[in-house]
């Protein structure tokens, strides 16, 4: 199966191209993600009809995760082994971004670039971020050991945080759009994901402050 937006050869029934992360399903014809839960897509709908996707400045949330020395781990595998362990790693990448209404805007070969804020907005949008990552690093866990027992390889996943001012819309050219935010404030979020692993926390419990028991880099972790 060949990736419509790189070309790269992917193996038979792969979800995810093990190049630049796009969905092989969705190119195949394949229906719209499971893990998108029916309000949500009822709500995006709504806010495509709104003319809401539009290109406009907002506040938003952006959410960094990145499975961590990926690289060197792909290198000892065999692709379709590797494609398993990522597809399934993504499974639990997702599925917390649409459980708290985020926007999943791109699949990045081992991450993910998830916001809050836009196209549907909450007033609780940092925290919706917060809580998503903290479903992350928690339920990652159990995949984290079963990953070890199977192919004897330490998974493991930073997250990065930020909230910011960026522009959100439909980006790119008549060749491929997406739609996503642009600004410095995604790039802030993208270097507290980089540098999670210098500063690890555990997930702490549900109602605590993330920032507070991370005081190093703030909304920024890795899991444990």
């Amino acid at each position: 199966m060949n990736c419509p937006a790189c070309g790269t050869a992917n193996p038979d029934g792969s979800r995810f191209c093990n190049a630049c992360g796009t969905r092989l399903d969705d190119a195949a014809g394949g229906e719209l993600d499971p893990f998108l839960p029916h309000e949500l897509l009822a709500k995006l709908e709504a806010a495509r009809a709104g003319r809401a996707m539009e290109g406009e400045r907002r506040v938003v949330t952006m959410l960094f995760c990145d499975v961590n020395g990926s690289t060197a781990m792909a290198e000892t595998m065999d692709p379709e082994e590797w494609t398993e362990i990522m597809n399934g790693a993504f499974e639990r990448l997702i599925a917390p971004v649409y459980r708290y209404e985020g926007t999943l805007a791109r699949l990045m070969g081992d991450a993910i670039f998830a916001f809050f804020g836009a196209p549907i907005a909450h007033e609780d949008d940092p925290q919706r971020a917060v809580g998503a990552g903290l479903d992350i690093i928690s339920g990652i866990a159990s995949y984290k050991e079963d990953v070890r027992a199977r192919h004897g390889l330490d998974l493991d996943v930073r997250v990065g945080i930020h909230t910011g001012p960026v522009m959100v819309g439909q980006v790119g050219s008549d060749l491929r759009l997406e739609y996503t935010a642009m600004g410095d404030a995604v790039n802030v979020a993208a270097r507290m994901e980089q540098t999670a692993n210098l500063a690890p926390c555990r997930s702490p419990p549900r109602r605590t402050n993330w920032s507070s028991r991370c005081s190093t880099s703030r909304h920024a972790a890795r899991s444990t």
